[in-house]
């Protein structure tokens, strides 16, 4: 059984390394390049933030400061739309702002789900409780 934290520690890097090139895009007003990082989001890291909603809050419950992660999770969606939108009407302004905006806030969360929620996860919940986040996402 893989670690479940370490297993979205590894998600995290991929995000965070797609959050790098969608910053140098929207300093180039690569387009092109900033379509595939959200579609990364959209795709994978969209996954990533399911599987901790529905494998790991659950079980941590009331015991771990879940509300601003999950409220970020919310506003993470409302900006790729909005880089949608704007790749779409090709508005450089727009994309850049957007782009930027997905970067500063998945950077800061990453950071905190690391360093804060991820370790207090593992000390609440021990071996079996994260065993039980791994059975739980293998049936996803």
């Amino acid at each position: 059984m893989i670690d479940p934290l370490r297993r979205f520690e590894e998600e995290h890097d991929v995000a965070l390394a797609a959050l790098a090139r969608l910053e140098a895009a929207a300093a180039a007003q690569d387009f092109a390049t900033a379509g595939e990082v959200l579609e990364l989001l959209r795709g994978a890291v969209r996954r990533h933030n399911e599987d901790e909603e529905a494998a790991l809050f659950p079980l941590l419950g009331t015991e771990a400061p879940l509300a601003p992660f999950v409220d970020e999770h919310v506003v993470l969606r409302r900006l790729e739309t909005e880089l949608s939108a704007a790749l779409t009407r090709r508005d450089a302004g727009a994309v850049a702002q957007a782009a930027l905006d997905i970067v500063h806030l998945l950077r800061a969360h990453i950071e905190r789900e690391n360093t804060v929620l991820f370790p207090t996860a593992r000390t609440l919940l021990g071996p079996a409780g994260l065993a039980e986040v791994a059975r739980r996402l293998e049936r996803r």
